[in-house]
């Protein structure tokens, strides 16, 4: 009977460590799947629709090079030459009868911007034709007492007094003519009698209407201001900077400028082509003017730019502001993942499978220079500089992301 129980004892002993071992590696599996759920939260990415980020306004673009170590800081201006701006002035007096243009239309050299008219007018071209028709008779009269004063049977007072009407009437008819023409007046078809009441005031140059001064029925002088027409196609770039940095600019130097309250994060590229050479009196500064390296149809005259002057080659790794969020004391930027590593959920017991929108991966970065809205990049982690990158919005981007850390997320 003690044989019998020492048996079943050890027995016992035997089952229980049997037991142990097959039960001990089931928690050592669940320990394992836990870590790999933890690096899985750990690693922040989220999915966000093509209605959300159209929602909030994000972009999606690439990683610039850019110098921002070296360069010089400068404000300013879009300015044009003289040659490109048009004041179009009253050259008669009366009323404005027409305006043929608003404000910011597009216009050509010679086209009718507004018609005035004035009985002036009319009086004008009736003086003309009177004087061009005592032309023959005044110029019979001076050439027959030029020729009996030659055969010495004429009077010397006689040809001078005809000799002077006639060569006034001629600077008299000159005059008018030019005025007619000056007008936009034919002056053949005046003397055929087609005589205007009108004349109409013409664009100098090709371009668009900036200000229109006058209205329909106002009575005009001759100087008044009535339109002022611009060709932006010579737009530059006036820029003023100071004593200090002077020394370091110079004629042929790149440089990177934005507009004020520009609604994008691009940068436009520029060249200097002229450095003044006298200090401005107020702020105490020199101007530096530049060439546009591309034509903007959204850059006008009078916008003011800020810009920063390439006084050295080197380039660093660059991104908008917008595209860095902090969190936790760290900076993060969103790179679109590959649609062969993003997540893809079943859409279907069938095994379908459907693509929900844009995948998004925050990477863990550090930023250096700060120069006009970019930020200089330093990657920690390794991505291809060819990535695609959340380059405004990214702060709804962490946000949506955070939103997301209760349960899982994509």
């Amino acid at each position: 009977m003690k044989s019998f129980n020492y048996i079943t004892l050890v027995f016992s002993l035997f089952g229980l460590l049997f037991l142990s071992a097959c039960g001990g590696g089931e928690p050592a599996h669940d320990e394992d799947h836990a870590e790999e759920e933890e690096h899985s939260e750990n690693t922040l990415s989220v999915e966000l629709s093509e209605q959300q980020m159209e929602a909030v306004g994000i972009e999606i673009g690439g990683f610039s090079y850019l110098p921002l170590k070296n360069t010089v800081k400068a404000n300013g201006m879009l300015e044009l030459p003289p040659q490109n701006k048009g004041t179009i002035s009253a050259l008669v007096a009366g009323q404005v009868s027409n305006i043929n243009v608003i404000e910011g239309d597009r216009v050509e050299a010679g086209d009718v911007l507004a018609i005035i008219e004035d009985p002036g007018i009319i009086t004008m071209q009736q003086e003309f034709i009177e004087a061009s028709e005592q032309r023959d008779y005044l110029k019979q009269d001076y050439e027959r007492k030029k020729r009996l004063l030659d055969e010495g049977v004429g009077s010397q007072r006689e040809f001078q007094e005809s000799a002077s009407r006639y060569r006034s009437n001629e600077a008299r008819i000159s005059g008018l003519r030019s005025k007619l023409e000056l007008l936009g007046l034919n002056p053949q078809k005046v003397l055929e009698g087609d005589i205007s009441s009108s004349v109409p005031v013409r664009s100098p140059l090709d371009g668009f209407v900036r200000v229109v001064e006058v209205n329909t029925g106002s009575y005009i002088t001759p100087g008044k201001h009535m339109f002022e027409v611009v060709d932006n196609s010579e737009l530059h770039i006036d820029l003023m900077v100071y004593e200090k940095d002077l020394h370091r600019v110079k004629e042929g130097q790149k440089l990177y400028f934005r507009y004020a309250n520009q609604p994008t994060s691009d940068l436009y590229e520029g060249e200097i082509f002229a450095v003044g050479k006298a200090f401005e009196q107020n702020p105490k500064a020199v101007r530096v003017h530049a060439h546009l390296m591309e034509k903007q149809s959204n850059l006008l005259p009078g916008m003011y730019v800020e810009a920063m002057i390439v006084t050295d080659n080197e380039t660093v790794l660059s991104l908008p502001e917008q595209a860095v969020v902090s969190d936790g004391g760290q900076s993060y930027i969103f790179i679109v993942e590959e649609e062969e590593h993003a997540d893809i959920e079943q859409a279907s017991d069938s095994g379908e499978q459907e693509h929900h929108g844009t995948h998004l991966k925050a990477v863990p970065v550090m930023t250096g220079t700060i120069e006009e809205g970019y930020a200089e990049i330093r990657l920690l982690e390794e991505i291809t500089e060819e990535s695609q990158v959340v380059t405004k919005g990214a702060f709804f981007v962490l946000s949506e992301m955070r939103k997301g850390e209760g349960g899982h997320h994509h």
